[in-house]
Formats: C-alpha cells, sequence, structure tokens
C-alpha cells in the first residue's frame, strides 16, 4: 500500500492537535502552576468570588515609596531619551562623509565623554544605592554631581558617603557635590 501526500499530511496534523490538546490539559489541570505564576507571592483566597473586589489599605510610608520609585524610574526614562538624542546627533556628525575631519574628531571625544558618563552615573547609583540602601539618581554634569535620593534619607553619616564616592569615581571636588531630598 502506498502513502499519499494527504495521507502523510492528516496523520501530522492529528499528530499536532494531539499535542496541543496534552500541553493544554498540563498547563491548565489545577494542581499545575505556569511560569509567571510561581514568580509572584501566593495569596490566600477566601470564600469570595474570584474577581470581586478588595478594599486595600495603604500607610503613608508605603505610598511614598511608591512615588519616589515612580519618580526615579521617569527620571531615568528622561534621562535615557536626553542621551539617546544627544549620542544620535553626535553620531549624525560622525556618520556625514561631508563633515570637517575636525568636527567628526570633536564629535567622536563627545560620544566617548558621554558613554563614559552614562557608565559613570550607573555605578555611582548602584554603589549608592548599595551604601544606603535606598534608591538614588546620579546627574553628572562636568566636573559637578547632584544626588536624588528619596525622602529620609539623607543624614550626617549617608552625606558623607555619597560625597565620599562623588569625590573618588566623578573626580568632583566636595563642593561640587550636591545632594537632594526629595519631597514627598
Amino acid at each position: 500500500m502506498i502513502i499519499k501526500k494527504r495521507q502523510v499530511l492528516m496523520a501530522t496534523l492529528v499528530l499536532a492537535l494531539a499535542a496541543a490538546v496534552c500541553v493544554n490539559w498540563y498547563y491548565t489541570r489545577p494542581s499545575a502552576t505556569s511560569a509567571a505564576s510561581a514568580e509572584t507571592k501566593p495569596q490566600a483566597q477566601d470564600a469570595t468570588n474570584l474577581g470581586d473586589a478588595r478594599y486595600v489599605i495603604a500607610t503613608d510610608v508605603t505610598l511614598a515609596q511608591e512615588e519616589s520609585t515612580d519618580y526615579f524610574a521617569a527620571a531615568r526614562l528622561r534621562r535615557r531619551t536626553a542621551h539617546d538624542e544627544a549620542a544620535e546627533t553626535l553620531n549624525d556628525v560622525i556618520k556625514d562623509e561631508a563633515a570637517d575631519p575636525d568636527a567628526v574628531k570633536a564629535a567622536s571625544a563627545k560620544l566617548q565623554a558621554l558613554a563614559d558618563t552614562l557608565v559613570l552615573e550607573g555605578d555611582l547609583e548602584n554603589m549608592i544605592t548599595a551604601k544606603l540602601d535606598c534608591d538614588c539618581l546620579v546627574i553628572l554634569n562636568g566636573e559637578q554631581a547632584e544626588v536624588i535620593v528619596p525622602k529620609g534619607a539623607l543624614d550626617a553619616v549617608s552625606v558623607v558617603k555619597i560625597r565620599e564616592l562623588c569625590v573618588n569615581h566623578a573626580d568632583c571636588t566636595p563642593a561640587s557635590v550636591t545632594m537632594t531630598e526629595l519631597n514627598n
């Protein structure tokens, strides 16, 4: 008996359908957990209906932490956008064949300085976060450093730590390091 193309195709489709049914059953059975739900904390479910609204009481501290986290995320996004636009402008000058060689050289140097600044800002943010155990934002502008921290994070010890990190790693003078606390 000769197996025709149509029979092979039908057998393949039946096998694919059977595999899909098995996979669907495996991931939707009651004892199965998906990869997304395995990473989150399981919540105790009471006898209420699924989807019913529950009232949550949030403390002022939690709201302040969320607001500061939102601020830092938005500020990082704005900073990244500004840096990307500057890098794009410099890359346009570098790629322009009609550009003056001195302009290309200056643009290359500025692009390298921008890249170094980005790395240094990220490194300083990581070091300050590690030392103070709070989120922060570092903005470097030449030899000046601006450090923004959440409300309540600045005390005499943290000011010294921040200044020390900026002076040692960003070649700033102690007087050129400015620290700002968020007003939440």
